[in-house]
Order: structure tokens, then C-alpha cells, then sequence
């Protein structure tokens, strides 16, 4: 049977090696890290378990549900439903995020809904007179403007995509919203009044719309996200299949046979199939022989978001009155309180607050120590009343270079240029929310690993 190579241990690379197993294939996993999970994973510290995130599990792809509730059969328990609760403080109020009719019909104030329904409806008569071409990519700020109106852009969508992308909305794809938010003005009203929420709980993964995406029921296991990757490996593990932990890939050599060999530091794996799930750009240069200049270019400007994350221990409860909430002009994007996911994350008598700072790789911010990251949002927790300094115990510092794919509005042509280059080597895939540069969730990298494992199989049955 045929050897494969899978770079990375995250979601994806988990998924590919999961199904190739039970076809027989021999797979070996390269990871630079020491656990499994990649941006998925959790990290204990003592007794604690601190989410790179946090994310919560939800699908209406039922072949993914199934396949990753199946991993919690006979213990049900340990992978309870969890319900989404997610705020944003707008203004000095709480709102619902993803931006709805409601938030901005009963939350935003007296006179935002008014301004925002003109402003709506102004760009609304703009876009039925004016066709616009289809055919031309269009940046955050023009898709904002079209589908909620100026007002909303420069109050709500400005203010927290720069604080978070770091980069003007006029220099930024409109792929920056993720799918599942990308609900227009006019989407959102019929959402709220004529579908009225609707008893989502109820329904089965895989008969809704994206719009309805957001509602759909969530799941978050006990003892922290990053239990989903370990027991997919457990799964893995138990077919034979090898994991090399603390091995960063060093060079793919592509031999005259059209095989590989894998390096790192310690290993040379030969293999038939590569499959990456790595950053692009980190990937394209460990080709040998070496790709063009141009392709080493054009990879080079696929760059990808880093994030700091701030985990605050405290003795409180009941913090933020939800799962997560966003925030605007704060030098923080999103705080999530761990007891709203599971009261198993820490002892009893604590709770942890997640702080996540979003920079670019070897800014000022990123380069800031651990008590200049404290000190740097710790004044404007307590502005806003969130927890004072006495009510903390503890924090810790993770940071995470490459996060969140940055989609410039000219990223789609380096990112061809790219698949075009990976497109002539035989039987190598890059994949993943990373090798894909595609910015997606949990359920749908499962799916992305699982589709490229089929591939592998369909070419070898």
C-alpha cells in the first residue's frame, strides 16, 4: 500500500490520516509541535486547559457530525451540548454579534436605527438602479456599504475589522467576513422575523442554509476543544500510524521517481503523497528543487494574521454574561469566559478569561513581554468593569504566529500563481484553513481532510 506524509498535526491533517487508515495506506504525521490539534488544540498548564480560540463544534455536514460525535460514543457526557451566547460591546452596551435586526433595531440606541435604515436603504435603491459588476472583487468597505449602508460601515464594520486585520478595509478582500456572517441587511430582518430563530436544537445537522449556520446546536467537550484532535489521534494511533512530535519539516525533496523525502532535523521519510497543512508560505520554500523566484514571491505575499492570547485566571464568576464578546477601540478583539464552555477547565473555584490580541508577525505588539501585554489591556478590562486587578489570580501568555490567512484584495492572484506551482507536483496537496489559505471552521477542515483523503483513495482503488 502506499506511503503517506501528512505535515502538520491540526484538524486536517488528523482527518486525511483518519480516513486513509481504514483503507490500509501507511501514514506518518510530521509535527513541529509537541501535541496534537494545531490551532484546534488545548493547552494544560497545571489544572488548567487554555483553548487556542476557544471554538465550539457544530456542523450541518452529517457525515462530520457523526463521525466526531462517534469519537464520544458510550460517554456522551464528556461532549455536551454547549448553547452560543456571543455579545459585542458596541458604544458601551452589549449587542448581538453576528450583527442582526435585532441588535441594530432594539440595542444600538435610539438613533442608530434610524440612521442605519436611511443609510440601508440609500445604498439598497443605489444597487437596484447601479448593477454592479460581479466579475470585480470587492474590498470589505464596498460590501459593507452595499449590503448595510455607509452608516453601519463607519460605526460597526470599520472600527473592528482594522482593529482587528491592522489594515485599512479599503485594502482588504471582503473574504476577511467569514461565510457564515456574510448575512445582508435584508437577510438578516427575514432571519429574525419570519424564521423567528426557529427551534434549531431540534433540527438535524445538515438540512439548513449557511444563513442559518451560526445558529446551528453547538458541542464543546469537558476538558477543553483540543480533546476532539487527541482522540482522532487515539484513532490514528491505534492503526499503526506514527506521529513525530517536536519535527519541523526542513526541506520536501521531490525525487526522479516522482516520490518524496521528507526532512527534518532527526527524519528523512520517504513517501508517495505529501500533504501539507502548514502556512504557504512557509511550505513553498522547502522544495527541492527550488521553485522560481517568482513562485517564492507570490507565496511570500500569502501572509497570515498572528495572535496573542492572554489567559486571565480569577476567582469571579459570571464575568461577561456569555461565551464570548467582541470588542471595539480596546486593544483587544474578543475576551470568552471558559466557565460559559465547561466548569471542567479549571478547579472549582476559578474561571478563566481568554483575552485574544490579534497583530502582524513581528510588530511592536508581538514582540511586547508578558507583563507589557498584561499591563497593555489590563487598564481598559477595568474601564470597562469587566474584572479589577485584585479579582486576579494568575495569567499566562501563548502566542501564535501564523492564525488567521490576511486576504488583501489582491491576494486571489498570488494565491493561483501559488496553486498553479503546487498543481505540477504529482501527488502533493496543500490543505487546511493554513494550506488552503481559506478561513474556515472546525467541521469544515474535517471535511477539507476527509475530501483529500478520498482523492488519494480514489487514485489507488
Amino acid at each position: 500500500m502506499k506511503d503517506v506524509v501528512i505535515i502538520g498535526a491540526g484538524i486536517t491533517g488528523l482527518s486525511v490520516a483518519w480516513r486513509l487508515i481504514d483503507k490500509g495506506f501507511n501514514v506518518k504525521i510530521v509535527e513541529a509541535d509537541s501535541n496534537v490539534g494545531g490551532l484546534a488544540k488545548s493547552i494544560k498548564i497545571d489544572n488548567y486547559y487554555f483553548d487556542i480560540g476557544p471554538h465550539s463544534f457544530f456542523s450541518e455536514d452529517k457525515e462530520v457530525f457523526d463521525s466526531i460525535m462517534s469519537l464520544f460514543h458510550g460517554e456522551e457526557s464528556a461532549m455536551p451540548f454547549s448553547k452560543r451566547t456571543v455579545k459585542m460591546w458596541f458604544r458601551n452596551r452589549y449587542v448581538d454579534y453576528p450583527l442582526s435586526a435585532k441588535s441594530v433595531l432594539f440595542q444600538m440606541g435610539l438613533m442608530s436605527p434610524i440612521l442605519s435604515f436611511l443609510s440601508f436603504a440609500k445604498s439598497y435603491i443605489k444597487n437596484v438602479i447601479v448593477k454592479r459588476d460581479t466579475n470585480t472583487p470587492l474590498t470589505i468597505e464596498e460590501w459593507a456599504i452595499n449590503n448595510f449602508g455607509k452608516y453601519l460601515f463607519l460605526n460597526f464594520f470599520k472600527p473592528y475589522t482594522e482593529q482587528f486585520w491592522k489594515i485599512s478595509t479599503s485594502e482588504l478582500s471582503h473574504r476577511v467576513i467569514p461565510s457564515s456572517r456574510k448575512m445582508d441587511f435584508a437577510k438578516t430582518l427575514k432571519h429574525l422575523l419570519i424564521n423567528k430563530y426557529l427551534e434549531l436544537s431540534k433540527r438535524e445537522p445538515g438540512k439548513l442554509s449557511l444563513v442559518q449556520r451560526d445558529s446551528l446546536p453547538s458541542y464543546y467537550p469537558k476538558k477543553g476543544f483540543g480533546e476532539i484532535g487527541e482522540r482522532i489521534a487515539k484513532n490514528v494511533l491505534k492503526n499503526k500510524t506514527e506521529i513525530y512530535f517536536n519535527e519541523k519539516v526542513e526541506e520536501i525533496a521531490i525525487n526522479d521517481d516522482k516520490s518524496f523525502n521528507v526532512k527534518s532535523k532527526n527524519k528523512s521519510i520517504k513517501s508517495d503523497y505529501v500533504i501539507s497543512t502548514i502556512p504557504i508560505d512557509s511550505i513553498v520554500p522547502k522544495f527541492n528543487p527550488k521553485p522560481d523566484i517568482q513562485i517564492l514571491e507570490d507565496s511570500s505575499k500569502l501572509e497570515y494574521l498572528s495572535l496573542v492570547l492572554l489567559y486571565l485566571i480569577t476567582k469571579k464568576k459570571d464575568v461577561i454574561n456569555c461565551q464570548y464578546c467582541y470588542y471595539i477601540d480596546r486593544p483587544y478583539n474578543r475576551i470568552s469566559e471558559m466557565n460559559n464552555f465547561s466548569t471542567d477547565l479549571s478547579p472549582a473555584n476559578e474561571n478563566i478569561l481568554t483575552v485574544e490580541i490579534s497583530c502582524l508577525k513581528n510588530s511592536d505588539l508581538w514582540n511586547l513581554s508578558d507583563d507589557e501585554i498584561y499591563d497593555l489591556c489590563i487598564s481598559s478590562i477595568e474601564k470597562d468593569k469587566i474584572l479589577k486587578k485584585e479579582d486576579i489570580e494568575d495569567f499566562k501568555i501563548v502566542k501564535i504566529p501564523s492564525v488567521y490567512p490576511i486576504y488583501r484584495k489582491e491576494y486571489e492572484t498570488y494565491l493561483n500563481k501559488t496553486n498553479e506551482y503546487f498543481s505540477k507536483i504529482k501527488n502533493f496537496s496543500s490543505v487546511g484553513r493554513q494550506g488552503s489559505f481559506y478561513y474556515g471552521d472546525i467541521d469544515q477542515m474535517v471535511r477539507i481532510g476527509f475530501d483529500e483523503a478520498d482523492k488519494i483513495i480514489s487514485d489507488n482503488f
